[in-house]
């Protein structure tokens, strides 16, 4: 059932259980609550402001639109939080004032500090991060899994749980995309995915424009003069090139060779080695893609909500923005299958992810697409933790709003969310700080 649909789903049963914990909202809170009487637990919510510029993501306050409702989750939950600012002008301060916390959630996008800062302010803050981590203190999310859940290596890294592909495979240096992309390409039509880069640029759908696919991986193997049908996914443009010219986009760009290039990117998706964390990722293409992408909206081990995004017109990707919404509760028969198989798959994915000492993030999200003859019946393609928005809380965001402009509806909706994420909260500082436990609040 979608957005327009007359009936709505029981909640789940894992999701109703906690949002007994939770306290009834008598009112939904528009501003930043008092602590806690006896609050056994202390956390912040990290945020940063760029100097001398309004910041895109702020409130009138210059707050993150969202982190006065997640604090005010945490809070519901029985733990006292603040909101505090990062400031790189007095590192050593902040440093010394975060010793105070127990937790922290941190709510910078990636590349704000050094954009506004510049080179180094990023490593410097995430170092301290790791500091607070390897003490026992944990923050949601940390840089190490921050990192790794927004490179395509976790999807290779994934490839043997329900969620992945099995013919997943990462290249770090062009030997290696020069030896295994002529086997793959033989067998099947492939995504090539570069670890940086935004919106599908670099991203390119892979079919053979003249040539019969192998039955079996390894039957095959492409010679240079083959030739290519290329679709890049941030504009669903197509090119047709041999496959030492697209290996040679891919390692050298347009420094080499003559071949001409639509796309809007430059190639040279290995430069600078593992040190400037360059690979492409090689998977499997999924040709129900065109179907459309779903997305979970996760909350720790938890699904909170699900998103349907199928491409407009005869679009074949919805990255991008270019495509329509449909909106479905956790328990919606349709994503029943995947949603069991995925949760199969949380108790052991940090420990896939070489994260097992880290939790999984109070918020993030999984994005799949349909697949055929597979184990679940969706595979896996992005997974996010990246300072992920929550929608309901957007009408706070600009220079003259805050949580007054939000409608009563999103507020509540909102809260259920961030109630939710402060229960998880409390669910892992009584798992790693060593304190007397609170008991549960009532309702």
């Amino acid at each position: 059932m979608g957005c327009g649909a007359s009936a709505v789903p029981s909640k789940p049963a894992d999701l109703a259980a906690m949002e007994k914990a939770m306290p009834i909202a008598d009112s939904l809170p528009r501003e930043l609550l008092p602590h806690p009487k006896d609050a056994a637990y202390k956390c912040a919510v990290v945020g940063f402001v760029v100097p001398g510029a309004w910041n895109t993501d702020k409130d009138k306050n210059a707050v993150r639109y969202d982190s006065v409702p997640i604090a005010n989750g945490l809070i519901h939950a029985g733990i006292a939080c603040d909101l505090i600012n990062y400031t790189p002008e007095d590192h050593d301060g902040f440093a010394k004032k975060i010793e105070e916390y127990d937790g922290l959630v941190v709510r910078i996008n990636p590349g704000q500090l050094n954009t506004a800062v510049g080179e180094g302010a990023q490593k410097r803050f995430d170092e301290l991060m790791m500091n607070m981590k390897n003490k026992g203190k944990p923050v949601w999310p940390s840089p190490e899994v921050m990192k790794m859940l927004g490179s395509k290596e976790a999807l290779v890294k994934v490839k043997d749980l329900n969620c992945g592909l099995p013919d997943s495979a990462i290249y770090f240096t062009p030997e290696e995309l020069e030896e295994s992309f002529k086997v793959t390409a033989a067998f099947q039509p492939r995504v090539i995915k570069q670890n940086r880069g935004s919106s599908g640029e670099g991203i390119w759908l892979c079919w053979l424009a003249e040539k019969e696919y192998c039955a079996n991986l390894g039957d095959a193997k492409l010679e240079d003069d083959d030739k290519l049908k290329l679709m890049e996914m941030n504009d669903n443009h197509v090119e047709y090139h041999t496959v030492r010219e697209f290996l040679d986009w891919c390692v050298y760009g347009r420094d080499k060779g003559d071949a001409v290039w639509e796309s809007k990117g430059k190639g040279k998706y290995l430069e600078g080695g593992r040190a400037a964390e360059a690979q492409l990722v090689d998977q499997r293409l999924c040709p129900r893609i065109k179907e459309g992408e779903v997305r979970f909206q996760m909350a720790g081990n938890t699904l909170f909500s699900i998103i349907h995004k199928k491409p407009k017109g005869d679009g074949f990707s919805a990255v991008g923005g270019v495509a329509e919404y449909s909106f479905f509760t956790p328990d919606a028969p349709e994503y029943a299958e995947l949603k069991a198989a995925f949760e199969k798959d949380l108790p052991t994915i940090m420990s896939v992810l070489d994260l097992a000492d880290s939790p999984l993030p109070l918020l993030w999200t999984a994005d799949w697409i349909p697949v055929d003859n597979h184990k679940a019946p969706f595979v896996v393609c992005e997974f996010n933790c990246s300072c992920v928005g929550i929608s309901q809380f957007l009408a706070a965001c600009g220079p003259d709003k805050d949580l007054k402009d939000v409608a009563e509806k999103d507020l509540a909706e909102g809260y259920r969310l961030v109630n939710l994420i402060g229960q998880k909260a409390l669910q892992g500082l009584q798992q790693t700080v060593k304190k007397e436990r609170p008991e549960p609040r009532d309702r």
